[in-house]
């Protein structure tokens, strides 16, 4: 097969898609570097006897059998990529989820910082954390949540750093 003026070795019969898929992952010819984008699928594959796809060319299914298609449609497979308009709603900007919850409440209500007279490493963290969380808007929803949801929160937000 050709890809832009390269021959690419067909190991055994597969599906024309099964070929791109292992074209891409260097799986076939290791060598040569194809990029595609993971956001970019296969619109449509043209088959021809010309490497410019044309008025020559023949509509294939990904599923055909290569080897089959290509000795009856020619040797010049022509893989037309869109990218998939599903992934790219998706590619709004991130936003911090914990912020958007928390900025919806109006009081602020935040767990009760430790208070001993010696603090080991872990408690300063936890108070870091509540601090940390007070300068960025962070809120919950009453005293109740901050105490019970809120400290939940902190402490296994300790433990996970």
């Amino acid at each position: 097969m050709l890809h832009g003026w390269y021959a690419h070795p067909i190991p055994y019969e597969m599906s024309i898609k099964e070929f791109f898929d292992k074209l891409i992952i260097g799986e076939i010819s290791p060598d040569y570097d194809i990029s595609v984008s993971p956001f970019e699928t296969i619109d449509r594959i043209e088959l021809s006897q010309t490497l410019v796809a044309g008025a020559t060319t023949i509509q294939a299914s990904p599923y055909c059998q290569i080897i089959e298609s290509t000795k009856a449609f020619g040797l010049n497979i022509h893989y037309r990529l869109n990218i998939s308009d599903m992934i790219t709603s998706h590619l709004a900007p991130c936003q911090n989820a914990l912020k958007i919850l928390m900025q919806t409440q109006k009081k602020i209500f935040l767990p009760s910082p430790l208070q001993y007279k010696r603090l080991n490493n872990k408690q300063v963290l936890y108070n870091d954390i509540i601090e940390w969380i007070r300068q960025n808007g962070g809120v919950w929803s009453s005293i109740e949540n901050a105490n019970t949801q809120g400290k939940r929160f902190v402490s296994c937000s300790c433990d996970i750093i």
